[in-house]
């Protein structure tokens, strides 16, 4: 428990295949170290209580590293095609092991940002009021990215989303609320040559 009133959860979705960079993805190197241990890395100095990992049971390699980071896993037997997927087998896990209240709170980003800002996980951590609850997004130049706030009340809805909406989604059924940030906006690895370019790597 942290400094909040609250208990916060982060949900790592690496359970993708990779398929663009042909390899494991998150255990290629991004200056210097695994794409997946910078994740890990970002959440706890941001100061989050509770990292989940959602990873495939076949997927040997990254679910023997993660345990070395001492991460909280989710071995998946079945295939989960979208982040959507892995995001509500985190919050069942969740959910059963944890036993949330509806104030505390759960966070997102994609698996692969080498740069997510722990400093945008404290904002946000800092920002988040459990007695109005609304959902709060990093924003870069007015932007909406990554890291996300969820209220743990909005998990329901995930699992009640329909197969053609997202996460996304949820922000046009709820009030969510920016939060801007200052530092540069992190951006996901989709292939080899994103490891190359590091944080020179231009805006999507």
């Amino acid at each position: 428990m942290g400094q909040h009133s609250f208990r916060s959860f982060a949900i790592v979705p690496a359970a993708g295949r990779s398929r663009r960079m042909g390899s494991d993805k998150l255990l290629l190197p991004f200056e210097g170290k695994p794409i997946v241990d910078r994740v890990i890395e970002a959440w706890r100095r941001g100061g989050v209580d509770q990292i989940v990992v959602i990873v495939r049971a076949e997927h040997a390699a990254l679910r023997e590293y993660l345990q070395t980071l001492r991460a909280e896993l989710v071995i998946s037997e079945t295939p989960l095609p979208e982040m959507i997927d892995s995001v509500r087998a985190g919050l069942q896990h969740i959910s059963q092991k944890f036993s949330p209240r509806s104030g505390d709170a759960w966070m997102l980003a994609p698996a692969d940002l080498p740069t997510l800002d722990p400093m945008a996980i404290a904002t946000l951590l800092d920002a988040y009021d459990p007695q109005q609850r609304p959902i709060l997004a990093a924003t870069y130049d007015d932007r909406r990215s990554h890291p996300v706030l969820f209220p743990w009340r909005i998990a329901e809805q995930v699992a009640q989303l329909s197969a053609a909406e997202t996460i996304r989604d949820l922000f046009a059924k709820n009030e969510w609320r920016a939060i801007a940030m200052s530092s540069v906006k992190p951006y996901d690895v989709d292939f080899p040559g994103d490891l190359e370019l590091g944080a020179r790597k231009p805006e999507k």
